[in-house]
């Protein structure tokens, strides 16, 4: 047989380390769905639901990423890594967003009678809708409702990676991850490596998409890609937890319902098993301190071992 990148030895023990990026993003996508989480945001005359689209759109990234990889092409699979980072980042952005949006007028919540549950039920009921749209939220809304070429340069702006770390930097949790673990240093390194690759910043970029099964440096670049994709993928499941950590629920209390059986108390904080099992392989390589911030600091009390 004649020797190919993708027979290599050097290629498959790259993918089983690569497919476990796959069949996590896989496993969360499922987990979401079964276990019915609806996450929405309103407009002035419309409510958007939040899919797992993107997250599905990423595992099409990864194997397209796996592919240019199988025929030496890294420059392409350095490119797409850019994408998967920015898909997965804009998921977290819209999470934060959507949980930072004021649904109802400000004084109509204070106005709120709790006294008695008639009283509760009227002042409810005369709740108004929030009007109001900063940008960021015009820009989900926008992108959810595929409406973006239509909005203002200011809004359309917001969807970029820079808006996307600037506006989860306000979350004073994942601020501190990055600044006290040591991630800021490492995401823009791999920003700065991978803008290398969009911009061809030079001839050593275009040469990595002419690799061959006998080039020297194959091995290297295949840990490369291992490398940058499970920063990536590790740091979205950090962010998530940091975000919307419910997410991460076990499938145990859809279990018990679905069985027409009474969930025991407190079922709904255990995690996904293999949520676990990512945590201890991959989160401890990129801090070992940092599960334990992940534990003390995710805001629904999620049992994380």
């Amino acid at each position: 047989m004649k020797k190919t990148i993708e027979n290599s030895d050097e290629f498959k023990k790259f993918t089983e380390e690569y497919n476990e990026n796959i069949n996590f993003l896989n496993s969360f996508s499922n987990l979401i769905f079964y276990n019915g989480r609806i996450i929405s945001i309103f407009s002035e005359n419309h409510m958007y639901s939040v899919s797992t689209i993107l997250i599905d759109n990423s595992i099409k990234t990864l194997n397209s990423i796996k592919l240019c990889c199988s025929i030496g092409s890294f420059t392409d699979a350095n490119t797409l890594l850019r994408k998967l980072r920015d898909d997965l980042i804009l998921y977290v952005y819209i999470l934060n967003v959507v949980n930072n949006r004021k649904v109802f007028v400000e004084e109509d919540i204070k106005n709120l009678k709790t006294e008695n549950q008639d009283d509760f039920f009227e002042s409810f009921s005369n709740l108004r809708f929030n009007p109001e749209f900063d940008d960021n939220e015009r820009a989900v809304i926008a992108w959810l409702g595929n409406l973006v070429l239509q909005e203002s340069g200011s809004v359309k702006n917001r969807l970029s990676f820079e808006n996307y770390m600037k506006y989860l930097k306000q979350n004073g949790n994942i601020n501190k991850i990055l600044q006290d673990y040591n991630l800021q240093d490492y995401w823009e390194t791999l920003r700065r490596r991978l803008n290398n690759y969009i911009h061809n910043n030079g001839i050593q970029f275009t040469s990595h998409n002419l690799i061959k099964e006998f080039d020297s440096q194959l091995e290297i670049h295949l840990k490369n890609i291992n490398i940058r994709t499970s920063y990536v993928v590790t740091f979205f499941l950090v962010l998530v937890i940091m975000t919307e950590s419910t997410l991460i629920s076990s499938t145990d209390m859809m279990d018990y319902l679905n069985c027409d059986e009474e969930p025991p108390e407190g079922c709904q904080y255990e995690i996904a098993p293999f949520i676990q099992n990512f945590l201890d392989e991959k989160v401890v390589k990129i801090h070992p301190e940092l599960k334990q911030f992940l534990r003390d600091n995710n805001g629904y009390g999620m049992k994380i071992n």
